[in-house]
């Protein structure tokens, strides 16, 4: 009997060291949330989000810095629509994923500033795209997700 409660504690023992080892992997996994200034002068960056049936859409998309934080600017695409059922997605810069969360800001001032940073960033690409905008465009800053996905 009394073997058989150290066999048992051993058990129990190493159950917590593997779930202490997985939780520590996803913890230093998660703390790679980029620093976005070093990817200041990346063009592209691609979001991937879940489409309604469950599947990745991954579409790359533009973005801009406005004091060291990332916005994405669109108009109702189907990835923004994907990110208001859920603001949890994967960011890929320079082949590296992050996970990140979107938060929709409102405001003309927001709409204002991300078109200023982005005229400087891509110059006349960006003014002629605007030229084809039917409506003020919906404003997404980056931020780290709260917790990081199973």
């Amino acid at each position: 009997m009394h073997d058989n409660r150290k066999v048992r504690l051993l058990g129990v023992g190493a159950r917590l060291i593997v779930s202490l080892i997985a939780l520590v992997t996803a913890s230093a996994a998660w703390s790679e949330y980029p620093d976005w200034n070093d990817y200041v002068d990346v063009k592209v960056i691609e979001v991937i989000t879940r489409d309604e049936g469950g599947g990745e859409r991954e579409t790359k998309v533009w973005f801009v810095l406005l004091g060291g934080e990332p916005y994405l600017r669109t108009s109702g695409s189907r990835w923004l629509a994907n990110l208001r059922r859920d603001p949890d997605f994967k960011v890929r810069i320079d082949g590296t994923l992050y996970e990140a969360r979107a938060q929709e800001i409102e405001g003309e001032a927001i709409v204002e500033k991300v078109a200023i940073a982005a005229q400087r960033k891509y110059g006349f690409t960006d003014r002629v795209i605007g030229l084809f905008r039917s409506s003020e465009p919906d404003i997404l800053r980056i931020s780290p997700r709260a917790t990081p996905s199973p």
